[in-house]
């Protein structure tokens, strides 16, 4: 009997604990971030949706274009064109990804740069989790 009231209580700190994590993550996606891609990148992020669950970034990046340093929580990414992404996160080298029109993909969360490599604009709908 002692033995599963510890269990449910174990659980329950576990939660709690869980609990106050995703409320330090969705804190942490404020547009007061002073590496929010609205605020730092805004010539090129544009924000398309937003509720309780998920930030939707409408992103447009010509050719040649870097964007400065920004942040993204985990999330996901739909590319609308084929384009070339360098993609620089922070204590990395420099990648570059071709990215295919009518593809997706899982993004952890990451801080970086990112520059158009190729010819073509690169159109991207960036979902970010909030949790």
């Amino acid at each position: 009997m002692i033995a599963r009231m510890k269990k449910k209580i174990l659980a329950a700190v576990v939660l709690v604990g869980a609990a106050l994590a995703a409320s330090r993550v969705a804190r942490s996606q404020s547009p007061d971030d002073p590496l929010d891609p609205i605020r730092v990148a805004g010539d090129t992020h544009r924000l398309a949706f937003e509720n309780t669950f998920v930030r939707v970034l409408d992103v447009h990046l010509p050719p040649g274009k870097v964007e400065p340093r920004h942040r993204h929580p985990h999330g996901m990414s739909v590319y609308f064109t084929d384009w070339d992404a360098k993609v620089t996160a922070d204590g990395a080298a420099p990648e570059v990804h071709h990215r295919k029109a009518g593809t997706f993909a899982w993004n952890e969360a990451i801080v970086h740069r990112v520059e158009n490599a190729g010819p073509t604009e690169g159109h991207i709908l960036r979902i970010e989790l909030k949790y």
